[in-house]
């Protein structure tokens, strides 16, 4: 049964990212602990950058003992400025010294394909009770629309209750993690910066917009916001 969001409130973006990097960092090594693997679905954008940059430069991260995968991805090829895994790799994996498994989608080709080994690269994680693989930790970004991942309002992907979709995106079509999936990680945080959240954070915290990213806040069992002052003002 999904709980209330915690809600963490600091005072820039920075300390969002300061903050929530010790908080993964904390939950990593939790995740170790019980079962000696840490599985985190990260999301592209500009948002998260910083918090990548700040984990890049940790050492109390068990990278070797991280698994990795991405939320969603645009459907170029990965040497493209649009795409969030060039983009983790530039903030991120090329910092690290001990790698993380890491698994890209595989972008350019026919969807079915895509979907289907990205469907078999998560199948070796456990299973929630209602069948879908189980992430650790799933890192949640939210447009100005209240899309998260890339399944956006009224969009074909919002109705999909498979481990992975295609559809379509702005600027390019996208490869995604389905809401019902992203529901069963062990957690599920937003990291949501800038004033021009702030309305829409409030909506997803406060109603019962039928918005990608307030639903997946309502159903997902542990919930955690990272925001910062201006995100929250609204609150």
């Amino acid at each position: 049964m999904a709980q209330e969001p915690v809600i963490h409130i600091t005072e820039s973006k920075d300390a969002a990212a300061d903050s929530l990097s010790s908080w993964m960092a904390e939950a990593a090594q939790e995740d170790i602990r019980d079962h000696r693997l840490s599985s985190w679905a990260l999301s592209g954008g500009s948002t998260p950058i910083l918090l990548y940059q700040r984990l890049a430069r940790r050492s109390d991260v068990p990278w070797g003992q991280v698994a990795l995968y991405l939320v969603d991805e645009r459907d170029v090829f990965q040497t493209d400025p649009l795409s969030n895994a060039r983009m983790i790799q530039d903030t991120l994996l090329s910092h690290l010294t001990s790698g993380p498994q890491w698994h890209p989608w595989l972008t350019v080709a026919e969807p079915r394909e895509s979907l289907a080994r990205y469907r078999h690269g998560l199948a070796s994680l456990p299973r929630s009770p209602q069948g879908f693989p189980s992430l650790d930790l799933a890192l949640m970004g939210m447009g100005d629309d209240g899309h998260t991942a890339s399944v956006f309002p009224g969009s074909p992907q919002q109705q999909v209750n498979d481990w992975a979709a295609f559809g379509p995106g702005p600027n390019a079509a996208r490869l995604t993690l389905t809401l019902p999936l992203l529901a069963q990680a062990r957690r599920t945080i937003f990291l949501v910066t800038g004033p021009e959240k702030a309305a829409r954070v409030a909506e997803c915290l406060r109603t019962d917009a039928d918005l990608p990213a307030a639903w997946l806040s309502r159903h997902a069992h542990n919930v955690h916001w990272f925001l910062d002052r201006d995100s929250a003002s609204a609150l």
